[in-house]
């Protein structure tokens, strides 16, 4: 979800600082992804991730009061978005003299790309059973230098510590596949030869279903995925906040209730709840704001937890959303910590828990597998796989 940011840092410091909730109560889900067997398959977990993640670490050096007012998507910073169990992240690196950073348009965050991977390594490190989807888009406004973006992501990502980490997408990615490592799907193009993660193509903000369903996640060595993606990010004309909603449970209805038979009807889900429902305006430009993320948090975020009260328990995909984390948000109701809750719940209505399977197994000799489905079948054979592997590899 793309937007811009469209003024000077001098003209947006005068209306003056927000203050934001630094010292919510936060509950942990730090191994959650130890609960899912590991043939359940990627595109088939309910997965909360964090919009603009870097927005809760704090700014550059002179963007405190343009960041607090109009960039902050985010009250708690990556390692506490890890900590309660947030696996997915947002992340917007743009071009500056000697490293990339992590910007909100052209609002510099305190956080550095590099940086934001070696926390998510360090983390995976200690929690092996975990692993990352990233979501990455270069956010252009926010360059300092004339430099190609490909050529210093390439670097970056081919590190000697990094570079062990990525795993390369195929659509029939498999939890096991996945522990302890990181999925990156970037929205650019940045080299001729895909070697690490993937890219969207055909990435819409449109609130439009045809649109919506033509995306594709392409990898290494050709290989390729569909992918469903709602990213409508406006919200603040009349009516906007009814067509979000509306987009998100469409996708809801999709994701929670599609049967996967093989694996060329695997469907990748992003489904974002961030957007903006109130902008400021400056010369006649429409400026989002942080109000604005929390006005639309509040309204996307109780549809959805209305949603999963009311509807059979399904896969809801990658679901990318604001003010994860935190309920409340200067004064905005956003339910942030019982989305990510709920999301990550919602994976044990559907799937079998396995840490309460091996509380039966030591009663019984009976091996639990999971087909395609993502539902479980009890044999009586030993190491059984409902899906050949030899095939999954070929996606």
């Amino acid at each position: 979800m793309k937007k811009r940011i469209l003024c000077m840092f001098v003209l947006l410091c005068a209306v003056g600082q927000a203050t934001w909730a630094q010292d919510a109560e936060l509950t942990p889900d730090g191994d959650w992804m130890g609960r899912l067997a590991d043939d359940v398959l990627v595109a088939r977990v309910s997965i909360p991730g964090a919009h603009d993640s870097a927005t809760g670490c704090g700014w550059g050096e002179g963007a405190e009061e343009t960041g607090n007012s109009y960039a902050r998507t985010q009250d708690l910073n990556i390692a506490q978005q890890w900590h309660i169990g947030v696996r997915a992240f947002d992340l917007r690196p743009c071009l500056y003299d000697g490293y990339m950073n992590l910007n909100h348009g052209i609002v510099p965050t305190s956080m550095h790309f590099e940086e934001a991977l070696e926390l998510l390594r360090d983390s995976l490190a200690a929690h092996p059973t975990e692993f990352v989807v990233i979501h990455l888009l270069h956010e252009t406004d926010g360059d300092q230098v004339d430099d190609d973006y490909g050529t210093r992501l390439k670097a970056l990502l081919n590190r000697d510590d990094l570079k062990p980490l990525f795993v390369k997408f195929k659509t029939g990615l498999t939890v096991g596949d996945m522990r302890g490592k990181i999925l990156l799907l970037s929205r650019d193009n940045y080299a001729t030869t895909i070697t690490t993660g993937g890219v969207f193509k055909n990435w819409t903000g449109e609130a439009n279903w045809d649109k919506q369903t033509q995306g594709r996640i392409m990898g290494p060595g050709g290989t390729s995925g569909t992918c469903y993606m709602q990213d409508y990010s406006d919200t603040h004309n009349t009516g906007g906040l009814d067509i979000k909603v509306n987009a998100i449970k469409r996708l809801l209805d999709f994701s929670t209730t599609h049967t996967t038979t093989n694996l060329t009807s695997i469907r990748w889900i992003f489904n974002f709840a961030s957007a903006y429902s109130k902008v400021l305006s400056i010369f006649g430009y429409e400026i989002s704001t942080s109000e604005g993320y929390r006005d639309n948090a509040a309204h996307t975020h109780a549809a959805i937890l209305d949603y999963l009260d009311t509807h059979e328990a399904g896969p809801m995909g990658v679901v990318i959303m604001d003010y994860v984390g935190v309920d409340q948000s200067e004064g905005y109701n956003v339910k942030g910590a019982q989305l990510v809750k709920a999301i990550i719940d919602n994976n044990f209505k559907y799937l079998n828990d396995i840490t309460k399977i091996r509380s039966v197994k030591a009663k019984s000799t009976d091996v639990h597998a999971f087909n395609l489905n993502g539902i479980p079948t009890t044999k009586t054979s030993r190491g059984l796989r409902i899906i050949d592997q030899k095939k999954i590899n070929q996606y």
